[in-house]
């Protein structure tokens, strides 16, 4: 009887440690299905990534460089274009100037100073009707009266003989859209709407033109700065 017994305690013994080493080979065989596959197994994704890079370093072939260049050329050419248009002064600002322009001759024949509150005369409006009506001015230039324009109002230079009575009047247009009068108006415009000057001289020391016109008794400037264009008008009594 304790031959038996350890008999069969002996199979159950082997059973238990057969049943071991099967559940140990299970788990060797889990432990191993989730591990990476080796590198020769694997997709070479450096080799993939360094493939990418080199397309896209690819360099452009020469039409495309052609192409490029003659993009950016036209670019540039339709930016010097536009620039050299942009300096053209629009056909409704250049008529403004135009009537500006009529404008300072019909004042002039009067002696009026172009737009210089209610209508002074050189000649005979004093400076103590100018300071009544106007102020005094900002600041004195010389022997002249100096009031700054702003706004769209325009500047003026006030010249006063030893009776105080309004000798020379500078009218110097307005600094905004400056186009639309003295900006705009240039010798052409001149000699078409009032004829051929008196006299044409260079001022030295500006570099400037000095374009003289005679209106009934009255002389009118106009003072052309190196650009062509009208800098100031003066308005004084014609000399005899």
């Amino acid at each position: 009887m304790r031959i038996k017994f350890f008999t069969m305690g002996a199979a159950a013994v082997l059973a238990i440690g057969l049943a071991a080493c099967s559940d140990e080979a299970a788990g060797d065989k889990a432990d191993i299905k989730p591990e990476e596959t080796s590198a020769e197994e694997m997709p070479d994704d450096t080799e993939a990534a360094e493939e990418a890079e080199q397309t896209d370093l690819v360099e452009p072939s020469e039409n495309e460089i052609a192409g490029d260049t003659d993009e950016t050329e036209d670019a540039e050419v339709n930016d010097e274009e536009t620039g050299s248009a942009g300096e053209e002064i629009p056909d409704e600002q250049k008529q403004m100037a135009i009537e500006t322009l009529k404008g300072i001759i019909k004042d002039a024949e009067q002696g009026m100073v172009y737009r210089f509150a209610s209508g002074f005369t050189v000649g005979e409006s004093t400076r103590e009707e100018v300071y009544a009506e106007i102020a005094e001015p900002e600041e004195q230039a010389g022997e002249f009266d100096f009031y700054h324009g702003s706004m769209g109002q325009a500047s003026y230079q006030i010249k006063y003989d030893e009776n105080d009575v309004m000798q020379e009047a500078r009218y110097f247009g307005t600094n905004v859209e400056r186009q639309t009068n003295l900006g705009g108006i240039t010798k052409e415009d001149l000699r078409k709407e009032i004829g051929k000057p008196e006299e044409e001289r260079t001022i030295s020391a500006t570099g400037e033109t000095n374009i003289v016109y005679h209106v009934d008794d009255y002389e009118l400037q106009f003072i052309l700065g190196e650009d062509g264009t009208t800098d100031h008008v003066n308005l004084l009594k014609k000399s005899n």
